[in-house]
């Protein structure tokens, strides 16, 4: 009987204290209609002091709330691809958290007190092998259109915004571990969005919550495949950059983003896009 493959947790910390905090603060010891607001309000008033603090605690509460996207990926190389795809555009991904996420109230600032409107968008990646999955929340802002992308990825947390996504001088571009997470949070989402197909209802059979996906990995990302040692198929990604097709030239595809990729046609590189 083949094993279970284990999955990296989200909010690992957050559930721990929340559960200790039940069993300190509710009568029977058990979460209740009421703990989730106590808790909010004891954290608050005892460990946030900037606005990704604030941030992660109401995204936490969202999930206690079964909220947030849970995706899990079938494949860990798949990792290695977003990692490796660059940063080419940001309206396909803006799109794609108008559609699909919800009206908020947003932190405009560390001082919490500068409120503005928004949408929302979060999910939870959980990734094989690995103990720590990442948590992204997409912020899009109504008034400014800036896109600010809020990390969890065990005791690290920080936002990533457009304007430093837009700035080649940015830390985004500096801090080779920022660029890659950037870049997972931001080809995640062009993925899902170029092959919806990939993204199907499912989770590990220890999974108990609501709102969980398995994420496939498309064969129009990749060229070929070797086995390793154990068997395994290792899987060789296609070097590319997704796109959103903004010329009126696609008709019928104009506001899709698709995945452009090179081959070699009688020793020339060409460009072909894949949907």
């Amino acid at each position: 009987m083949s094993k279970h493959i284990q999955y990296g947790k989200t909010f690992g910390l957050f559930y721990d204290a929340y559960r200790k905090f039940c069993k300190e603060n509710s009568p029977d010891g058990k979460p209740n209609s009421e703990t989730p607001e106590m808790f909010r309000q004891w954290f608050i008033k005892n460990f946030v002091s900037s606005m990704d603090d604030a941030t992660c605690c109401q995204l936490f509460l969202r999930d206690l709330n079964h909220e947030l996207t849970h995706i899990y990926l079938k494949d860990e190389n798949l990792m290695d691809f977003f990692k490796a795809v660059e940063i080419r555009d940001l309206e396909g991904i803006k799109t794609y958290i108008k559609d699909n996420g919800s009206s908020v109230v947003l932190n405009n600032d560390d001082l919490l007190e500068n409120l503005t409107t928004g949408i929302n968008f979060g999910i939870c990646l959980h990734i094989p092998k690995k103990s720590q999955g990442f948590v992204f929340a997409y912020s899009l802002y109504d008034i400014s259109n800036e896109l600010r992308i809020f990390v969890n990825h065990g005791m690290e947390q920080y936002h990533i915004s457009s304007n430093e996504i837009e700035d080649k001088k940015s830390i985004v571009y500096t801090d080779s571990e920022i660029n890659e997470i950037t870049k997972i949070a931001l080809n995640l989402i062009s993925y899902i969005y170029c092959f919806p197909e990939c993204l199907v209802d499912g989770a590990p059979h220890d999974i108990k919550t609501q709102n969980n996906h398995y994420l496939n990995t498309s064969e129009k990302v990749v060229e070929a495949g070797e086995r390793s040692e154990g068997g395994l198929v290792i899987p060789h990604f296609r070097r590319g950059y997704f796109k959103r097709l903004s010329s009126d030239f696609y008709k019928n595809k104009k506001g899709q983003i698709v995945f452009v990729h090179e081959t070699i046609v009688n020793g020339t590189a060409k460009t072909l896009e894949e949907r």
